[in-house]
Parts: C-alpha cells; structure tokens; sequence
C-alpha cells in the first residue's frame, strides 16, 4: 500500500454512478452508486448518499443507506440517520441510537484467516 498521496474522491449529491469504484484513499459519498465500493482507505457516506452494492474499506462512517454486504477491515461507525441492508463484518463497531440495520454482524478474527 502506497500511502504518499492523500487522495479524497467526492461524488456529489447530484451524481449517479453506475458501476463499480475500485480506488486508493478516501472517498466520500453524497450521490448514489449503484455497484460495488472498495478501496483501502476511508469512505464517508453521507446522509443522502446511497450505495447499492458491496463495500470493502479500512473504515466507514456511514450516515445514508447501503444495500449490500460491507467488509471493513476496523472501524465501522454506523450514525443516527443510516439505514444498513446487509450483512457487516468488521473490527470496530459504533453505532449510534437511530441507526438501522437489517442483517447479520460479525466480527473479523485474525485467527479464523
């Protein structure tokens, strides 16, 4: 991994992705992407921002809605207005009083690799 650059991708509320986004760095998301979202490093889901597909990060904080299965290899945070359809693997979980999620939760475990 690479981490010289500092990448920050933004999709804006007006924009429709579809297909899948395999990038480096952080992105954050305030449109809809309809496919898959992986990247190592951070994804920011903002409150109307939506993601139909799976999700592969280092860690997201997410406030909008995702229909899909998410792997975060540490922290997911889950905020207030998120709506989560899917199952979660993650290492770190928030999840803040109104946030919904409909699916199964599983924490990664280094010695089941």
């Amino acid at each position: 991994m690479n981490n010289q650059t500092n990448s920050q991708t933004i999709i804006a509320e007006d924009v429709q992705i579809d297909g899948d986004i395999i990038l480096s760095g952080n992105i954050t998301i305030y449109g809809e992407v309809r496919g898959t979202v992986s990247t190592d490093g951070a994804i920011h889901l903002a409150k109307n921002g939506k993601i139909f597909g799976d999700v592969k990060s280092s860690s997201i904080q997410m406030n909008g809605y995702i229909e899909g299965d998410m792997f975060i290899d540490g922290l997911a945070e889950l905020l207030s207005n998120c709506e989560l359809v899917g199952n979660l693997q993650y290492r770190v979980l928030k999840i803040q009083d109104g946030a919904q999620f409909s699916g199964r939760c599983e924490i990664i475990n280094d010695e089941e690799q």
